[in-house]
């Protein structure tokens, strides 16, 4: 009974093609995430050029994960898909913070040089959150993973 519970749970776990589609997503909004990481840090501390970079990924996260990535039909509001995207999107952002944070300034200046190794531990930030928030996303925000009856 637990493994067949197992089974229908591992195998309900991703949609290969909706992921494709928050794959190219994820990928749109980490490129422009990482693009505004780049050019604040030329003029502000890393650590603030983060916070912007993540706003600019939840902006564009947002929207093609709605239309495109989960083709949600609700309707826009705090109360519904909004406000549980943010609430994947914040433990997803903790996520990336932390793991950009210890990555960028802790881990990878043993091999790199500051600047490379502050975008490289965005980038593994980066990918840290994407398989927080497809999880979350799939199975909270849009509840696409869970099948009727």
């Amino acid at each position: 009974m637990l493994i067949e519970r197992f089974r229908k749970t591992a195998s309900n776990l991703v949609d290969p093609a909706e992921f494709a589609r928050f794959v190219a997503s994820g990928v749109t909004a980490t490129g422009g995430n990482l693009a505004v990481v780049w050019v604040l840090r030329q003029v502000i501390e890393y650590h603030f050029a983060l916070v912007g970079g993540a706003a600019t990924g939840l902006a564009i996260s947002f929207t093609m994960s709605k239309l495109f990535a989960f083709r949600s039909a609700e309707q826009f509001g705090l109360n519904g898909e909004f406000g549980r995207f943010l609430m994947v999107w914040g433990f997803g952002t903790a996520v990336y913070m932390i793991v950009a944070m210890i990555m960028g300034t802790v881990v990878l200046p043993i091999w790199l040089p500051e600047r490379e190794a502050e975008m490289g531990g965005a980038l593994l930030g980066a990918g840290s959150m994407a398989v927080t928030s497809y999880i979350g996303h799939r199975f909270f925000t849009y509840k696409s993973g869970r099948k009727p009856g």
